[in-house]
């Protein structure tokens, strides 16, 4: 720390920080602001390891004060120690970049802002996320309101700058995440409850329900949020619920929900990455390649003009750091568009920005086999398997290769040297049970249900337990699971597949179910139209029956098994009538 008393020719600055059990990552986050700051106040709010010995170490003055449930009642109790003209404000996972100091200096001595915002990126498995958030602040000016992702109140005017601050407490351990977000629902809840319409409190809400991949709830809070928050919601709330709840429909399986939600807001705001982002990810599910390619290309634009001339924001960009992924994705385009050249460009794009994420070299194996190079392909997934940051995706591609081209590896051998890997990862156990379930009904069914376990809304183990499960005496199971399809499901031959396995069991009405909504996307499917109307038939329902099969015939006059069908049913119904 600098000495405050020789300085007095300039501005100077306190560090306030509140923490507990940070040992961690203490050290070097104060390591990063030592030589800018003059004093460091810190509050420690009950630390039980190595924190306060470690801050002391570096010279900061400790005030212990006891949890009170609330960020900002314990963030406003250390600004009070604070002597300095101006205030730093970080987190013990935090650590400031030093080659942005000259720039806070110089910001210090300006008398035209009371609070100033700075570029927070925040670590996460998916990458580097960015927002802009008030972290530097003239004492006496401001202060923090909110039980929990406090908001910094201040008077006059701020300054935005491109000052970046690292944070890493989004890219923990499971269970230090999972203790996070239990307690930051807890606390969110409870802010609610007192405020009910704040839509800075709900934004935050559905984005902790997304993070647990609790994305059925998630949907629920958004749909309730965008309607409890309408009135009191600003640009920033609507993109940020929006965006949340247009990924966890995705993530539901409803795709075209999804779709809507983002091309809504999209048309607002035409240049929101994350929303961007998902839409590309919604058309590639839905099998929209060349719409999908369309909306990636217009991400890598955006992306690169956001990184050549940065415009502060209020909004958090999860899709940042995507460029990668994006151009990943659209080599997975071009690939399904049989446009093999463009997928081996744009696969080693991706590479080169990401050279150890080993999931674009199945990318561009696969275009490669395409182009004949199969022994080139092999070499480089072979060497890429054996990598540590090998990830769950790569192998899951992986074992699609092998299943087109055997001479790349067993698909049951790569699926089990990927779960030693990932045991976690739900992909992979569907995909097991998927490659195993004609040979070894007991295992898919077990790989099934730890699915499900991971994630009980995954409607691929929901589907093949309606498979397995309805060819044994298991109905009222197998039922179960068709109705969290039925549901949730948007996916068409999803749909048809089930449908028919009701059908063949003899589950009339619930297949009708199924039908009924394939028939809203595609009324003129005549398989399904023939289906539907077998199934009334069965249930003594002659006329709806004849109804279906009459409309059957007019765009299939030659289908002479609905032809016969239809004159049984029509001497029942004039029997009927007669009798």
């Amino acid at each position: 720390m600098s000495n405050k008393a020789s300085q007095k020719d300039r501005s100077t600055l306190s560090l306030c920080m509140i923490v507990k059990d940070e040992e961690e990552f203490l050290p070097r986050c104060l390591d990063s602001i030592r030589d800018l700051v003059d004093e460091m106040i810190i509050v420690d709010t009950g630390s039980t390891d190595r924190t306060v010995e470690i801050a002391e170490s570096y010279g900061a003055t400790i005030y212990h004060h006891p949890w009170q449930g609330s960020f900002s009642e314990a963030r406003n109790f250390g600004l009070q120690y604070a002597t300095c003209d101006w205030i730093l404000q970080m987190d013990a996972d935090e650590e400031l970049e030093r080659e942005d100091i000259p720039v806070i200096k110089k910001v210090l001595g300006s008398n035209l802002y009371n609070a100033v915002s700075v570029a927070l990126l925040n670590d996460s498995p998916e990458g580097w996320s960015k927002h802009y958030f008030q972290r530097i602040f003239r004492r006496g000016k401001a202060y923090y309101q909110g039980i929990v992702h406090n908001q910094l109140k201040y008077e006059g005017k701020e300054l935005r700058t491109e000052i970046r601050i690292y944070h890493y407490g989004y890219n923990l351990s499971e269970e230090k995440m999972a203790g996070k977000f239990r307690r930051t629902e807890t606390l969110l809840r409870e802010q609610i409850e007192h405020d009910p319409t704040s839509a800075f409190s709900h934004q935050n809400l559905i984005r902790v329900l997304r993070a647990q991949k609790r994305f059925e709830d998630a949907v629920a809070e958004g749909m309730n949020a965008l309607e409890v928050c309408k009135d009191r919601m600003n640009e920033y709330n609507e993109q940020m619920i929006s965006y949340d709840l247009a990924y966890s429909l995705m993530l539901s399986g409803r795709r075209r929900e999804a779709e809507t939600v983002c091309r809504d807001v999209l048309s607002k705001f035409p240049k929101n990455l994350d929303l961007q982002f998902t839409l590309g990810a919604v058309l590639f599910g839905l099998r929209r390649f060349g719409e999908a390619l369309e909306v990636f290309q217009q991400f890598i634009e955006i992306n690169q003009e956001e990184r050549q001339k940065p415009k502060p924001t209020q909004l958090i960009v999860d899709t940042y750091d995507f460029a990668h992924k994006c151009w990943g994705c659209i080599a997975d385009c071009y690939y399904e568009l049989d446009r093999y050249d463009e997928s081996v460009e744009a696969a080693q794009k991706a590479i080169s920005l990401r050279p150890a994420l080993s999931t674009y070299k199945i990318t561009l194996a696969r275009s490669l086999i395409h182009k004949g190079l199969i022994d080139e392909a092999g070499s480089m997934i072979e060497k890429a398997g054996r990598e540590d940051e090998t990830n769950a995706e790569f192998f899951l591609k992986w074992v699609m290769l092998c299943k087109k081209e055997p001479q790349l590896g067993d698909p049951e051998q790569v699926l089990q040297q990927a779960l030693k890997k990932h045991p976690e990862s739900e992909e992979l156990h569907n995909c097991l049970a998927y490659t195993v379930q004609h040979r070894d009904a007991a295992c898919a069914e077990a790989e099934w249900k730890k699915t499900l376990e991971i994630n009980p809304g995954h409607l691929g183990a929901h589907a093949g337990l309606v498979r397995l499960l309805s060819e044994s005496s298991a109905r009222s199971e197998w039922m179960g699971h068709a109705e969290v399809i039925l549901e949730r499901a948007e996916n068409i031959d999803l749909l048809k597949e089930v449908g028919a396995c009701c059908l063949k069991h003899r589950q009339y009405n619930k297949a009708i179910d199924f039908f009924s909504k394939v028939l809203d996307c595609q009324p003129e499917d005549i398989k399904v139209l023939s289906d539907i109307s077998t199934c009334y038939a069965r249930l003594g329902q002659v006329e709806a029956a004849l109804i279906g099969y009459r409309e059957v015939l007019r765009m299939n006059p030659g289908d002479e098994t609905v032809r016969k069908n239809f004159k049984v049913l029509e001497q029942m119904l004039t029997s009927e009538v007669n009798g």
